[in-house]
C-alpha cells in the first residue's frame, strides 16, 4: 500500500472511531485519560530504559521462555522495547485499537481484556518460545485487541466496529505474517503475536470470565 493510500486509510479510521462514538454509551474523555495516562507510562519507561539504560532492563525484564528468571516478563515484557522505532510503531494501534475495545466495553473491561490478552500471550510465549531470543514488546497485546474486536465484531451491534477493525487490517495486515514462525527475524516474537491473538480471541468468547476479571480489580485497586 503506498504513502498517500496509508494516510487516507489512517484518516477515515480516525474519523471512523470518532463517528462511532457517537452510537455508544461512552465517556471519551476518561478513555482519552487513560489511553493517554497508558501511552505516557510506557514512553516514560522506553525513554529511561533506551536512553538512561541501554536497554538493560530488556534484558533483565524481558520473557525468557522456560526461565525462572523469565516468568517476570509475562507481566512486565509488553511495557520493552528494542529500540524508539518499535515503541513508535506500537503506539498508534494501542491507542486506536485501545479506543475501540474501550468504547465496546467501557473502561473496566478494556483492563480486564488487556490483562487476560497479557497473560496469556506471555504464558503461551514462556512456554513455548524459543530459547535464544529474549521477547518483548506491546505488539502481542496490539494483536490480541485485533483478535478481541474480530470476535466480538461477529454481534450485529458491532458490524460498525467490526467494519473499522478491517480498515485498520489495511494498515497492518502485512504483519498479520508474523503470527507463524519466521527463522530469518530472530528479534521478531511470533510466538507472542500468536498467543496474543488467541488471547483476544479467547477473551472474546469468555464475558463471564471478564467480568470476574474486572470485579477481581475492582477490588484489588479500591
Amino acid at each position: 500500500m503506498t504513502e498517500v493510500k496509508q494516510q487516507l486509510v489512517l484518516i477515515y479510521l480516525i474519523l471512523g472511531t470518532v463517528f462511532l462514538s457517537f452510537f455508544l454509551p461512552v465517556d471519551w474523555q476518561s478513555q482519552a485519560r487513560i489511553l493517554r495516562d497508558c501511552v505516557i507510562f510506557a514512553w516514560a519507561v522506553g525513554i529511561v530504559n533506551l536512553a538512561y539504560l541501554g536497554g538493560g532492563l530488556n534484558r533483565l525484564l524481558g520473557i525468557r521462555p522456560r526461565s525462572m528468571t523469565g516468568v517476570v516478563g509475562i507481566a512486565l515484557a509488553p511495557l520493552l522495547h528494542r529500540s524508539a522505532g518499535h515503541l513508535i510503531a506500537n503506539t498508534l494501534p494501542f491507542v486506536i485499537f485501545g479506543w475501540m475495545v474501550m468504547m465496546i466495553q467501557g473502561a473496566q473491561h478494556f483492563y480486564a481484556v488487556s490483562l487476560l490478552i497479557v497473560l496469556i500471550s506471555g504464558v503461551g510465549t514462556w512456554l513455548i518460545g524459543r530459547q535464544d531470543v529474549v521477547h518483548l514488546g506491546a505488539s502481542g497485546l496490539m494483536f490480541g485487541y485485533l483478535g478481541y474486536l474480530i470476535t466480538r465484531g461477529q454481534e450485529s451491534v458491532l458490524l460498525m466496529a467490526l467494519g473499522l477493525c478491517f480498515v485498520v487490517m489495511l494498515l497492518y495486515g502485512d504483519r498479520f505474517w508474523t503470527l507463524m514462525p519466521d527463522q530469518d527475524d530472530t528479534a521478531l516474537s511470533w510466538e507472542s503475536h500468536l498467543f496474543g491473538f488467541l488471547g483476544g480471541v479467547i477473551a472474546g468468547y469468555s464475558p463471564i470470565a471478564l467480568e470476574q476479571i474486572s470485579a477481581w480489580l475492582g477490588s484489588y485497586l479500591g
